[in-house]
């Protein structure tokens, strides 16, 4: 099987199998991100993708429905190139019907409105964005690729296609004593985007990424822990779309899961009850040891 760097799937599509079409990401300037440093962006060949499939083929059933495509963004691909993949896939796996992967928000636009609705025809149902936040000096100064304004029109032509969508939140991006401004303008934008589901993660810098140097430069400072736990507190209050708020990743101190808004006001409250107790060095020794992380 074809597997290249670290692989990383959200929680719905965790028992879903794995077929990776692409190495690298087409973007590669998140100042925090290091998984694909110097993996260049490229389409597996069709040759090894056949491989791959049958070899996921063997272990098939009919219940298995939907396969989780792999590498940074492979709906940067063209859609032709796509299509191609999934018939690949049907040939030799006829009960798959379903398709997911992550996907950047300038993937979406390069897309015309005829091919996401193909693309949702022949099964893509559910895709998963790194959005991030909605707060536009912190989507700049990491260097996202997209704008606020961004994510609500590719949000509004999903939609119009289809195709669900389940957007990432990074707590803590916009630095220390932005989290409230990062929480309230992200909270706005995913409101008018309305993604199925925010998956919440909490920023742990590492040495190897480009947010290092301007750490060590003092153009960025990572928030405390209550700080973030705050800012997250404030995400959920003030949505008011109907989505599923997931803040389970291991880096996130305080965890929990539910519906907004049937538990909005719980989850509120669960964090009032939280944060108080909350040991700040404990949650950060915690979060360094996991991943190798650094606060300088």
């Amino acid at each position: 099987m074809t597997i290249e760097s670290p692989q990383h799937r959200p929680p719905h599509d965790m028992a879903n199998p794995m077929l990776q079409i692409v190495t690298g990401c087409s973007h590669g300037k998140c100042r925090f991100c290091d998984i694909f440093i110097d993996v260049p962006f490229a389409p597996i060949p069709l040759e090894e993708v056949r491989r791959d499939i049958d070899e996921i083929a063997e272990t098939a059933t009919a219940l298995t429905r939907r396969i989780y495509l792999t590498g940074g963004n492979p709906f940067a691909l063209p859609t032709k190139r796509l299509l191609e993949v999934f018939d690949e896939v049907e040939a030799r796996i006829p009960s798959v019907n379903s398709y997911g992967g992550f996907c950047r928000i300038v993937d979406v636009a390069h897309k015309t409105d005829e091919e996401l609705r193909t693309l949702a025809a022949r099964g893509v149902d559910e895709i998963t964005i790194g959005a991030e936040s909605g707060f536009d000096e912190a989507l700049a100064f990491m260097q996202k690729g997209h704008t606020a304004a961004d994510i609500v029109a590719q949000a509004k032509r999903l939609h119009d296609a289809g195709i669900r969508f389940t957007f990432f939140y990074l707590a803590g991006m916009a630095g220390a004593g932005r989290g409230q401004e990062n929480a309230l303008a992200s909270a706005k934008v995913f409101s008018e985007a309305a993604p199925s589901r925010i998956l919440v993660v909490t920023l742990t810098p590492t040495q190897r990424w480009p947010l290092a140097e301007d750490i060590r430069a003092g153009r960025w400072e990572a928030p405390t822990e209550a700080e973030m736990a705050r800012e997250i507190q404030t995400l959920v209050a003030n949505l008011t779309c109907t989505t599923m708020v997931n803040c389970s990743h291991d880096t996130d101190i305080v965890r929990f899961e539910g519906m907004v808004p049937l538990n909005q006001e719980k989850l509120v409250q669960l964090l009032d009850n939280r944060i108080p107790l909350m040991n700040e060095k404990a949650a950060r020794r915690m979060r360094e040891a996991l991943h190798k992380a650094t606060f300088f």
